[in-house]
């Protein structure tokens, strides 16, 4: 399952900073009828509310509204806690947008469902959280949330049985980050497969490179139109893994880096800046001048 992720990050409602680690995933509803994963996270934009969600989730898409980094105010509570240990600075909140059917009853499209599982998944593996810790809103403040999943115990150990898969697969992730080269800024979209980060070669034209495909070969191919770099075509990129996914080719990130330069990478914050081997050369040149 391919997991792509769009931010659009609350101003107001979270807490900068988490001295603990991440321990827990805590399973949500909105309690809407139909609303969006991005609906939700304009929501809680720019104005204050109290509350918030690191994840919201429809059958469509899967909206960031707080960094996994920060603090989302999402399973705290004024009266009495029936978890031990989880609280709103250990662990990440996710919400999946709901529907009412015809008796007014809350329920989750079967889309949601798996996009849902699929988040969580990618998470558990990310931040190493044992299926024990996937919980509900519920096993925290005993809330009604996510209502399907308590008033329907099965269904909740559906999902837990389906999570519990797909950790152990090679799901990809997809999330749109920043890239710079050389000082030029641009947007790539970066797929983490398999513990590897490729991204897609097509968005290298914001860095001024010249991006073709050697049917021959069938290699994706690479020059830098605005430097005399070595032509990554014609053999050198020959040397770098790819993927093809729904027609698009992705790079990777390491190969390609040790082919230009070299690359520091900041994921969490959704950043990676390339220094190609002709700039550090350049760099160094005016350092001893």
């Amino acid at each position: 399952m391919n997991i792509s992720v769009r931010k659009n990050l609350t101003l107001k409602n979270f807490s900068s900073g988490r001295p603990a680690g991440i321990k827990y995933i805590v399973v949500h509803y909105t309690a809407n009828d139909g609303d969006t994963a991005y609906a939700n996270t304009r929501y809680f934009k720019d104005v204050y509310r109290g509350a918030s969600a690191h994840y919201f989730v429809d059958e469509k898409s899967i909206w960031q509204c707080v960094e996994d980094g920060d603090i989302a105010w999402h399973c705290g509570t004024s009266g009495k806690y029936f978890h031990s240990d989880c609280r709103n600075t250990n662990s990440v909140g996710v919400e999946l947008c709901s529907k009412k059917d015809k008796n007014g009853k809350f329920y989750f499209k079967e889309e949601t469902v798996n996009r849902a599982a699929g988040l969580v998944a990618y998470l558990m593996n990310r931040y190493k959280i044992p299926p024990e810790n996937v919980i509900r809103h519920y096993d925290v403040t005993h809330k009604n949330c996510p209502a399907p999943f308590v008033e329907e115990p099965a269904r909740w150990n559906s999902f837990k049985i389906r999570i519990n898969e797909m950790t152990k697969g090679d799901d990809e992730v997809t999330e749109r980050i920043k890239m710079e080269i050389n000082g030029k800024s641009f947007s790539v979209d970066r797929i983490l497969k398999n513990d590897k980060n490729y991204i897609a070669l097509s968005d290298l034209r914001g860095a001024g490179f010249e991006v073709g495909y050697e049917a021959k070969t069938k290699t994706p191919s690479l020059k830098n139109k605005a430097e005399e770099l070595a032509v990554i075509a014609d053999g050198e990129l020959k040397k770098v893994h790819s993927l093809n996914i729904d027609g698009y080719n992705y790079i990777r990130l390491r190969e390609l880096s040790d082919i230009l330069g070299s690359f520091t990478a900041d994921f969490e914050n959704n950043t990676v800046v390339i220094r190609t081997k002709k700039q550090a050369i350049l760099s160094e040149n005016e350092a001893n001048n």
